[in-house]
């Protein structure tokens, strides 16, 4: 009896142990994530400024000086908007006043508990951006910005237009996506960023940092210089497809239904100037008609095609993005001598 009694228990044993194991690696896999996060937080450094938005810290990078500022937004799932959008902005930064932004759970902002409604996302956006405006002294005030939206980004840049509208003096979309898309979006694909999110946090990710897998996840530009490839891999090993941008994601056809609903009701962007820029390989078969959708949003608007996908911001795109830009502004600058 007793050697069937010994038998039972390693059976018991063998059985646990494998679950065991596995938990035990999970645990080991966290603790390793925490450490190489509080690690790269002291490591990585800062380029801009945290500013308290109800309770949130988000970041805020300025630079240059001029009397139309660019305020720039990236895609979704950006670690980094800073280093996704570099090469445009420090093209931009020498004869002009450029500020990038990280919505919650990008870049240097923290997480936030909130819905990611697309009014919640703008009203976070418009409390940021005029964090420095002191009542009653009008030269402390942000002037009207030249909102440049890359992808999904532009969701948010056309909302903060129909509630905001004193504040965009333009807007230019990188492959933005338009309102109708974003309405009619599935997220079959959401497993998928569910998976990196706990291979993330588990760090497998981590482990698997050098793979060619974690560099299209991380939107790896190996234009970009060391530093910069560095900075986005540090913070995507941390929050890349982290809950806020998962939220976001899921929030896509509702978000794009509220801005369709207020097109509907009248409030498109009037004679606010809109430039759209679309990449010739977009692998959407209905994008042109998206793209056409964007134009229809304003009286003054006008289309630019570039070769190459922007999902990542190719060097050779990068010449014709930034004279859209620029000539966008002098545009504005024409617009406004004719009063």
């Amino acid at each position: 009896m007793r050697i069937k009694r010994t038998s039972r228990r390693k059976e018991k044993f063998k059985k646990r142990l494998v679950p065991l194991t596995i938990l035990g690696l999970v645990i080991l896999g966290i603790i390793y994530q925490q450490i190489a996060v509080y690690y790269n937080a002291s490591h990585l450094g800062r380029m801009g400024r945290l500013i308290d938005i109800d309770g949130v810290n988000m970041h805020l990078y300025e630079s240059g000086n001029s009397d139309i500022p660019i305020v720039f937004t990236a895609n979704i799932g950006s670690n980094v908007p800073y280093v996704d959008l570099y090469p445009i902005h420090s093209a931009l930064s020498e004869n002009n006043e450029v500020m990038i932004y990280d919505r919650p759970g990008y870049g240097w902002s923290d997480y936030t508990s909130k819905s990611r409604d697309i009014d919640q996302i703008c009203e976070e956006i418009h409390t940021l951006l005029h964090a420095d405006d002191i009542p009653g002294d009008e030269d402390t005030y942000l002037e009207p910005f030249v909102y440049v939206a890359q992808g999904m980004g532009a969701l948010e840049a056309i909302r903060y237009a129909q509630l905001y509208p004193e504040d965009v003096a333009g807007i230019v979309f990188i492959e933005g996506t338009s309102p109708s898309f974003a309405a009619d979006y599935n997220n079959i694909m959401i497993i998928e960023s569910f998976m990196v999110n706990g291979l993330r946090n588990t760090g497998l990710l981590r482990l698997m940092s050098n793979s060619s897998f974690v560099r299209r996840t991380l939107n790896d530009n190996n234009e970009l210089t060391d530093n910069l490839r560095e900075l986005n891999k540090g913070i995507g090993l941390e929050k890349n497809w982290n809950r806020n941008v998962i939220a976001e994601k899921l929030k896509f056809p509702a978000n794009g239904q509220t801005i369709l609903d207020a097109i509907n009701a009248g409030q498109t962007l009037g004679d606010i100037p809109v430039r759209v820029i679309t990449s010739e390989s977009n692998v959407y078969s209905n994008w042109s008609r998206t793209q056409k959708s964007l134009l229809s949003l304003s009286t003054d608007s006008s289309q630019t095609f570039v070769k190459d996908s922007t999902t990542i911001i190719n060097e050779s795109d990068v010449p014709t993005i930034v004279s859209t830009i620029d000539d966008l502004i002098t545009h504005i600058h024409e617009l406004r001598d004719d009063y």
